[in-house]
C-alpha cells in the first residue's frame, strides 16, 4: 500500500491447530460357562391291545362242537323229540278211543306213519353266523422326568482399560505484524 511516500506492510496472523483424538483400549476376558445336561428319565408302561375272536357258533353250524355244546344240543333235541313222540302217541290214543267217529283209525295211523319217514334234502351255506370279535384297547403310560442342566459360570468382572484424552494444541503459526516505511525523498525536518 502506497500513500504518498509511506509504505505500510501488513502480515496477517495465522493460528495453527494440532489435534490428538481420544483413544480407548478395553481388554476383558469373556465369561465361560460349563454346562452339563443330564439325560431325562423316561418310563413307558405298555398295556398291549387284545383281540378276542369267538368262532364257536360258526364251528357249531358246521358240526364241530365242544363236548359241552354237543351234550346240550343232544339234550335239547332228545327233549323235543320225546315231547313230540308223547304228543303224537297221545293223539293217536285219542283217535283210537273214539270209535264213535267211525272210520278205521289203525289203517289211517299206519298210513300217516309210513309217509313221515320221508326226508327232505336242502342245500344251505354254512356258517351263517359271523364270528364274535371283541377288541380291548391297549394304552401306553409315558412319564417323562426332565433333569435340569448344571451350569458353572466363570465371570471376569474387571476389565483392563487404557484411555487417552482428546487433546488440542493451538499455537501461532505466523504472528501478525504491521510495518511502516518511508520511501520518498521529501522529508520535512521542521517540527
Amino acid at each position: 500500500m502506497n500513500i504518498g511516500s509511506i509504505r505500510i506492510t501488513q502480515t496477517y496472523g495465522r493460528i495453527g491447530i494440532r489435534q490428538y483424538p481420544a483413544k480407548i483400549n478395553i481388554e476383558q476376558n469373556l465369561p465361560n460357562a460349563d454346562i452339563m445336561q443330564p439325560k431325562a428319565e423316561l418310563q413307558i408302561e405298555n398295556i398291549l391291545p387284545k383281540v378276542y375272536i369267538d368262532q364257536s357258533e360258526c364251528f357249531a353250524e358246521l358240526g364241530i362242537k365242544t363236548a359241552l355244546r354237543l351234550t346240550k344240543d343232544f339234550y335239547d333235541e332228545s327233549l323235543r323229540a320225546g315231547l313230540e313222540s308223547i304228543s303224537k302217541i297221545a293223539q293217536e290214543g285219542e283217535r283210537l278211543m273214539r270209535i264213535e267217529d267211525g272210520g278205521d283209525p289203525i289203517v289211517e295211523i299206519a298210513k300217516e306213519s309210513m309217509y313221515e319217514e320221508l326226508c327232505e334234502i336242502n342245500v344251505d351255506i354254512a356258517p351263517k353266523s359271523r364270528p364274535q370279535i371283541e377288541v380291548r384297547e391297549g394304552k401306553a403310560e409315558i412319564e417323562v422326568k426332565p433333569m435340569p442342566p448344571i451350569i458353572n459360570w466363570a465371570v471376569y468382572p474387571k476389565a483392563n482399560i487404557d484411555a487417552t484424552r482428546h487433546k488440542v494444541d493451538i499455537y501461532m503459526e505466523v504472528w501478525p505484524d504491521i510495518k511502516f516505511e518511508y520511501v520518498g525523498n521529501n522529508i520535512d525536518r521542521e517540527i
